[in-house]
């Protein structure tokens, strides 16, 4: 019966990663501007030598930046593919499947099979739907349960080397996405050194020196905040006391808390599946019986416990920052969640705990299908706008000169598609944001934008008044246009604070 078991997980998890590698096989990945800007950036590092001690901006806080080390982790697959973006997509599969590992491995250790087997795939099925979409959060996805993990091991085993290494980890998941690294080392320091500080057995001082390993990992930041004169500290203050404004919300301490308390309690959960309300009961009542079941003495050896302190305590210390609250900040949550979820199984009756694993399963499994194999993938995919630079560099002369338009200003897809074929074709020389005899303008403009429109772009940026000799519509917002130029279209120059590099990252 076991072998049994153990065939339908793999024949299950087999079907899971078939559907998220499905995109790579059709040779596509997302490429929208964040993960362009990402390429560009490995580009940046890779083909002009520019070793970067900080990686894409955090979105967040004006002048914060995350870690490099997703830049430097995806380096490798991107050589080896020579820029290609789908090369690098089944990279990101290997992480995925390696964080499967990792959600099995830490469900296991913390709890039994059942709660290893169930909570990967729970992970496995709710994950899979973003995995050609990976982009620096997807790297704390995969150490957030083996943070938890070795944080608890520290707790019970009170290894001074144990807690190097959770402290490194965490390193890295700040290197990751700072919203979430940053946030739980909050919570977590007053846990560690009351447990330093409160044991009279062990030697403080190695785990004192033990809590340092994180500087590590965060040694990136240290380094550039001392070339930049604590530029990214300098930003954090300037946020937090009211001088920058840039990116706040207006809204009343008690909407901060009920917007807290409304994604601990719905979409923190509904990463794992639709079935939010189930989740969420599931988890509340799983934790109450994990902590109450048996146990004389409440601490927080207890794995439950433990992860109602980092969950709670997260959205607790975050209440500071005003800002937009993105999916993505809490996203690693999904890994730890999907755990706590699948070790319900020692709480509620087999047939019951089957039939909701069933349904969120079914539920998750159809919806991966239905978006990766059986629904048409979108224009903002790597196929498309390599297609457009492909239908460029086909149609272009030896040289020519080209300039990318979209509403957010930057054109990063566009950039890096130009880019990449650029370097393929030894034959012609395309200009970025440069006049030639013939040049092309790249225009994806949804026409809803109410002050950007791609006419006025073209009359006072690029400063061209001819019409195209060729219009190709593309999709419906995007088009190329080809221009022959003469006397003072040629001549005068384009608006030079166009943005045309990874200024703003």
């Amino acid at each position: 019966m076991k072998k049994l078991y153990y065939a339908l997980f793999l024949i299950l998890l087999f079907t899971i990663v078939l559907f998220s590698a499905w995109p790579m096989i059709r040779g596509n990945i997302d490429f929208h501007t964040d993960i362009a800007r990402d390429f560009l950036l490995l580009e940046d590092v890779y083909h002009n030598h520019n070793i970067t001690l900080i990686g894409p901006r955090s979105g967040g806080i004006p002048g914060v930046f995350h870690g490099p080390l997703w830049l430097y982790l995806n380096l490798p697959a991107y050589i080896i593919g020579a820029g290609n973006p789908v090369v690098v997509g089944w990279f990101w599969l290997l992480i995925f499947i390696l964080s499967i590992v990792v959600v099995y491995y830490v469900g296991k250790k913390m709890f039994d099979t059942t709660t290893a087997i169930f909570g990967s795939l729970l992970f496995a099925s709710s994950t899979g739907a973003s995995v050609y979409a990976f982009f620096n959060p997807a790297g704390a996805v995969m150490l957030a349960p083996l943070f938890m993990f070795l944080l608890w091991l520290y707790i019970r085993k009170k290894n001074p080397y144990v807690l190097a290494v959770c402290m490194f980890v965490l390193g890295c998941i700040i290197q990751f996405q700072m919203a979430f690294g940053v946030p739980l080392l909050v919570v977590v320091i007053p846990v560690l050194l009351y447990q330093i500080l409160c044991d009279k057995k062990i030697n403080k001082m190695f785990h004192f020196i033990a809590l340092l390993s994180i500087l590590l990992p965060l040694s990136s930041y240290l380094l550039f905040e001392l070339r930049h004169d604590f530029l990214q500290v300098r930003s954090v203050i300037n946020y937090l006391s009211g001088v920058e404004n840039t990116g706040k919300v207006d809204i009343s301490l008690n909407g901060l808390v009920m917007q807290r308390i409304n994604t601990l309690i719905n979409d923190a959960p509904g990463m794992v599946g639709m079935n939010v309300l189930w989740i969420t009961i599931i988890i509340v009542f799983t934790i109450l019986s994990g902590i109450t079941h048996g146990i004389k003495k409440i601490t927080v050896q207890n794995p439950f416990l433990l992860f109602t302190i980092l969950y709670i305590g997260y959205w607790v210390v975050t209440l500071p920052y005003k800002g937009a609250f993105w999916g993505y900040y809490y996203w690693p949550f999904v890994s730890v969640i999907s755990i706590i979820v699948a070790s319900s199984h020692k709480y509620i009756g087999k047939k019951l705990f089957l039939g909701i694993m069933a349904v969120i399963l079914i539920s998750n499994i159809n919806m991966l299908f239905r978006k990766h194999v059986h629904d048409q993938q979108s224009t903002g995919g790597w196929k498309f706008f390599h297609q457009v630079a492909e239908k460029v560099f086909k149609d272009a002369p030896v040289e020519f000169g080209y300039y990318i338009f979209t509403t957010d200003l930057f054109g990063y897809s566009s950039q890096y598609a130009m880019h990449y074929e650029d370097r393929k074709d030894d034959r012609k020389i395309g200009s970025p944001y440069t006049k030639k005899p013939v040049t092309y303008l790249l225009v994806d403009d949804p026409g809803d934008h109410p002050s950007v429109n791609a006419i006025d772009w073209k009359l006072y940026d690029v400063r061209i008044n001819a019409e195209p000799v060729i219009k190709t519509q593309i999709s419906n917002t995007y088009n190329i246009q080809k221009f022959d130029l003469s006397g003072k279209d040629l001549t005068e120059p384009s608006n030079p604070y166009m943005l045309n590099s990874l200024i703003f990252r």
